[in-house]
């Protein structure tokens, strides 16, 4: 399934995300595409991969995932340096927790002059594409000014709060 992500400023700013989502059974993929001048934002370095908190505070490729008719859902960042975390919530921004039913991922970048590639790939120890799911898929890309910004699916309003439900996608998988 194909998303193109949307800017929370309202404002073009030539730069095009869009995002693809693939499930099957336990397998979950996303793949995360940049075009346009991207030398304008920060990736950082390709690093050792491992869990790390507090990657939004750099560019971060996000997912939040839930079953429909669930308040508790699934956050995973990734980053470019290929550094990661997933974490559980009970519901809105409560109870966080560092999950565990995500593998280690399979993350590849790719970067040319005017697009950036980021492939994720895990599998999940407990399935919860069980029931219909909800997801975010956002993006954000900070700028070598140290300004953030910030994409996802929906754009209610101007204020990016990636964990709104409201701003979540309707059903999908």
């Amino acid at each position: 399934m194909l998303f193109i992500l949307k800017n929370h400023k309202y404002c073009d700013n030539n730069t095009i995300i869009t995002t693809t989502i693939e499930s099957q059974e336990s397998q979950l993929k996303l793949n995360y595409q940049i075009e346009g001048d991207i030398s304008k934002y920060n990736f950082p370095q390709k690093t050792e991969q491992q869990r790390a908190n507090r990657l939004w505070l750099d560019t971060c490729f996000e997912l939040f995932i839930s079953n429909r008719d669930q308040k508790e859902y699934w956050e995973i960042n990734t980053s470019p340096s290929t550094k990661w975390n997933s974490y559980h919530f009970t519901e809105y921004k409560e109870n966080m927790k560092e999950s565990t039913i995500f593998s280690t991922p399979k993350i590849i970048t790719y970067s040319t002059k005017s697009q950036y590639r980021l492939s994720f790939e895990t599998t999940m120890q407990k399935n919860i594409l069980e029931k219909e799911l909800e997801i975010n898929i956002c993006v954000i890309l900070l700028d070598r000014d140290g300004k953030r910004n910030f994409y996802s699916i929906n754009r209610r309003d101007n204020t990016p709060d990636f964990h709104d439900r409201l701003k979540w996608s309707q059903p999908i998988l």
